[in-house]
């Protein structure tokens, strides 16, 4: 009711007041005498009427007494408000319902307590129940208790008027919270089972108990071809729908009758097989629905099972195929009990054994067949049954004239209705036949394997037998350029020269497809710099083609920078082998190296490698053949020398490091190799070296005094020229017992110890030095060996040797070997007090720094050194801590990124070691990896690294003193 609406009321009821109290007055005035005529008679009357209006007041009293007590005694709300919405009257159950007492309801409008979103739906609702005069509604809203919580009220309320006016509303209100959230509850899980059936991979259809239509979900329209939406058939007369669909099916009045023999029983009928006129097979379900046995209607599902069908239908013929086939396969069937007890033996076995099935039956399948050595694999495979498992393996059977069968058992338990493993079945299959072939190729393989490793015992005998003189021949050949021969000498020289190195060249292609066929390439990955690496085969091939009339050409994608890790050596190898393959059928033009950038990420990258010439090409008929081992492409009028071994172990190369190479050709234009290598990215970006840095053509170092081992008179003349002539103080024995005498009676600081001699070789020196405590126990020992034999190689390394240097070698790699192991020539030996001799140190081991790195990296700036070695030292050692309670935490994640983090800086101090080390546990930690594996690899990473730490600070203290 508006502000208006109720002024106007007011000055209405007043005016009605004001005429009625004038009306009043003038009948009061009238009456006045009549009432004092009264009077007299009244007070006569006085005496007894007081008597009885006490009566009728006690009477009163005790009716609203008991009227209180009734409306107090009631669960339900009971008020009184005003027409215009003010509470006026509340009984005592409001303050239990809604927290409030009486005293604090009493003058609040009603609005007060109502949900603020129903207030204008409320005030409306009333608001018409007074205007059009309802003597009685219902209504229900949601209120706040006192303490605002929610509660939702049904209440009646009835008009309380005099004539047309409305003098006050009662109500009684009642708690319905309960009713409204069972309500809400109900409408969710009616809303969840809707959905369910809606959107289940079944068609669904829910009829009442007059068949019409309740729920039909999308799937069976799409099942029948309903178009429509599935609510609108709810409502629909279903024996009216499924006359219309009958002919779908592929025997309608079939359907038809079905459908009304499981109507009519009402029992439960289910996954009964349909079949659709269009060749499509359905599966359906009737399901009645009873409510306290009283029928309420039916569930119809439907499903689509064609596949299904079909699919199994392919499986039974499967089965009878493969059952025809077993049964004319020469397999014997045997089953047994738990205790091996022979329960049924089929005509097949009986003929592999040489028994009848009646002898047989009965006996103990294992004591009757099986030789003595077999009995554990079988009761193995018998305690496997036992537990329902399944297995095939091979074993002997004693046929029973005492021959031996081996036969393949497939043996699965058999399994009773209770679910008891009864017993097990055995399909023998006689592999005598097999046997006496695998032990012939046995035979074979082992035989191949001895000619093999005969081959490749002759190979490194070979290397080491034709190195041996060639390494002196080279050796001599180097030296004899220093005489200043005349110019005659000269081109003999490079005659013998070229030829030495032709020949060198053939036995390193044969050894290294021999160590590719035999899988003894090993690929180091490792940081390289890619640019410097293609800047050097140029200018090295530049040198080599100076005096012909050849451009060369190198092409480096601008997108190619930084560093990056793979095997820089065998990317070598592969670019000098495809750069001399094109020089040999380049006369005049251009040979051009490019590399380019094909794919990268943040870890990797993808590089495409070509190495083109303007040659004399491949005929397409002959490109395909390139590659194949030993065939050379012979052109008339060319010949080449060689093997025939280059491009095949090129290709070996690449795809060893998961690249691949091809070739295009055209004859008379030219050829071009292409091949791709994944590396990694690597951690540093590439610095190019000072002007002026000449480290390797240094020669102010110092080895000390050099121990040489080599029978070898030849190679011994040529090793003591180049000492000679380096100026180096060195001393020469010829076999490994006089090397061992010499280390424990003289000081040295390098030995180059040949691995090949007589009374005792390299590798038993070296043991002998290594376990014999002597001055020269820790000495450097770089192998000197003409074979090039993997193994070879790791044997040198496992017994102590520190380096490998293969002949035929230059003279720059022997001096590159001797700086290699280098002392600072500040470095001057200390007299060693009397006193320290009786308290041995720790001895710092300073060979365990990669010195070469370090050189590489710092280029004789020392105090950057020493700045890199402190700062590790004091700011970056403790970090490795961390790893130990990260692999405790199994933080796998946390370990591979602290690795990655801190790998780098144990290449800048020279533990390049450790730093493969890291790498490996970083590549672990990302795979998943073993707790116990990475907590080994983890402690043996520490425990290097501990013992590191005195040479790196002994390292830090010399590079200060320096």
């Amino acid at each position: 009711m508006s502000t208006e609406e109720e002024l106007e009321l007011l000055k209405k009821r007043f005016e009605r007041e004001r005429k009625a109290r004038i009306q009043a007055e003038t009948i009061l005035e009238q009456k006045a005498l009549e009432l004092f005529e009264s009077n007299q008679n009244l007070l006569k009357l006085n005496q007894s009427l007081e008597i009885q209006i006490n009566e009728k007041i006690s009477e009163l009293s005790l009716s609203e007494r008991r009227y209180r007590q009734l409306v107090g005694s009631v669960q339900d709300i009971i008020y009184k408000v005003s027409p215009d919405g003010y509470f006026t009257f509340v009984n005592s159950v409001v303050e239990q319902r809604l927290g409030y007492t009486e005293e604090e309801i009493l003058g609040k409008h009603f609005t007060e307590l109502v949900v603020p979103e129903y207030h204008e739906e409320l005030i409306g609702f009333y608001l018409n129940m007074i205007t059009n005069g309802k003597e009685s509604t219902y209504n229900e809203f949601p209120v706040y208790t006192k303490n605002h919580q929610l509660v939702w009220i049904g209440q009646t309320v009835r008009l309380v008027d005099e004539g047309n006016n409305v003098l006050e509303l009662v109500a009684v209100a009642r708690d319905i919270t309960d009713r409204k959230n069972t309500e809400e509850q109900l409408k969710n899980t009616q809303i969840r089972l809707s959905t369910l059936i809606s959107n289940m991979q079944s068609g669904i259809l829910v009829e009442d108990e007059n068949r019409k239509i309740i729920l039909i979900n999308q799937f069976l329209c799409d099942i029948f071809g309903i178009k429509g939406n599935p609510e609108e058939m709810v409502g629909v007369d279903c024996a009216v729908s499924m006359d219309a669909l009958k002919h779908q099916f592929q025997d309608p009045e079939e359907f038809i009758s079905q459908v009304n023999n499981l109507l009519s029983e009402r029992k439960m009928f289910l996954n009964e097989t349909v079949y659709m006129a269009d060749k499509r097979i359905l599966e359906r379900s009737y399901i009645p629905i009873f409510l306290d046995n009283q029928y309420m209607g039916h569930l119809w599902q439907y499903n689509d099972v064609t596949e299904k069908y079909h699919a199994q239908e392919a499986i039974r013929k499967s089965e009878e195929k493969y059952r025809g086939i077993m049964n004319n396969m020469e397999l014997g069937l045997l089953e047994v009990d738990n205790e091996q007890t022979i329960v049924r033996a089929y005509a097949r076995f009986c003929e592999m054994v040489g028994y009848s099935a009646e002898e047989l039956v009965g006996k103990n399948a294992q004591n009757l067949f099986l030789p003595e050595e077999f009995v554990q694999l079988i009761e193995e495979q018998q305690s496997l049954r036992k537990i329902g498992g399944s297995s095939s393996y091979e074993v002997p059977i004693l046929h029973k004239n005492g021959d031996i069968i081996w036969t393949l058992i497939s043996g699965a338990p058999i399994i009773g209705e209770d679910g008891v493993v009864t017993g097990s079945i055995g399909i023998h299959y006689d592999i005598n036949e097999r046997k006496k072939l695998e032990q012939e190729l046995s035979l074979a393989k082992q035989i191949a394997e001895d000619a093999r490793q005969a081959e490749k015992q002759f190979l490194a005998n070979m290397s080491h037998e034709i190195r041996t003189p060639l390494n002196a021949i080279i050796g001599m050949a180097h030296l004899l350029f220093d005489t200043r021969p005349t110019p005659q000498q000269m081109e003999y020289l490079e005659i013998l020269r070229s030829s030495a190195d032709f020949l060198h060249s053939l036995i390193s292609d044969l050894l290294d497809m021999a160590k590719i066929e035999a899988g003894k390439i090993e690929v180091h990955h490792k940081e390289f710099d890619l640019i410097g690496l293609l800047k050097t085969i140029q200018k090295v091939f530049e040198i080599k083609i100076s005096a012909r009339p050849i451009d060369v050409h190198v092409m480096i994608d601008s997108k190619i920078n930084g560093s990056y890790i793979g095997d820089d050596l065998l990317l070598n190898q592969i670019l000098l082998n495809l750069l001399g393959n094109a020089d040999k059928f380049t006369e005049k033009g251009s040979i051009s190296l490019s590399v380019r950038l094909v794919a990268d990420d943040d870890e990797n990258a993808l590089l495409e490698f070509k190495v083109q010439d303007t040659g004399i090409g491949i005929s397409p008929e002959k490109l395909g053949l390139i590659f194949q081992k030993f065939k050379q492409i012979n052109h008339q009028g060319h010949k080449q020398k060689g093997t025939g071994l280059g491009l095949a172990i090129t290709k070996e190369l690449v795809e060893l490091q998961g690249g691949s190479i091809r070739a295009t050709s055209e004859e008379g234009v030219g050829s071009a190799f292409i091949f791709m290598l994944p590396y990694k990215k690597g951690q540093n970006m590439v610095i190019e070296p000072p002007k002026g840095s000449h480290f390797m053509e240094r020669k102010d170092f110092e080895n000390g005094h050099i121990l040489v081992v080599e029978d070898n008179l030849m190679n011994q003349k040529y090793i003591s020229s180049l000492l000679n002539k380096w100026e180096r103080q060195f001393t020469v024995v010829s076999d490994g017992k006089q090397a061992v005498e010499k280390t424990q009676a003289q000081k040295f600081d390098i030995i180059f110890m040949d691995l090949q001699m007589p009374h005792m070789d390299g590798y038993e020196a070296t043991i002998a030095i290594r376990s014999t405590k002597s001055q020269n126990q820790h000495i450097p020992i770089v192998a000197l060996t003409a074979s090039a034999m993997l193994d070879q190689k790791t044997k040198a390394i496992d017994v102590g040797m520190n380096d490998f240097l293969p002949k035929p070698f230059a003279p720059n790699q022997l001096f590159e070997m001797l700086q290699k192991y280098a002392k600072d020539p500040s470095e001057k030996m200390a007299a060693i007090p009397e006193e320290s001799t009786k308290k041995e140190e720790p001895r710092i081991n300073r060979d365990i720094l990669d010195h070469e790195r370090l050189q590489e990296m710092y280029e004789g700036d020392v105090d950057y050194q020493v700045d890199m070695f402190d700062t590790f030292l004091e700011d970056v050692l403790h970090e490795f801590a961390d790893l130990t309670p990260l692999n405790e935490q199994q933080q796998f994640m946390d370990i591979k990124r602290l690795a990655h983090k801190l790998k780098p800086t144990l290449g800048m101090v020279g533990l390049t070691t450790l730093e493969q080390k890291l790498i490996e546990i970083e590549h672990i930690a990302l795979e998943k990896p073993d707790y116990q594996d990475l907590k080994e690899k983890i402690e043996r990473f520490t425990h290097l690294l501990d013992e590191a730490v005195p040479t790196l600070k002994d390292e830090l203290h010399r590079l200060k003193n320096l």
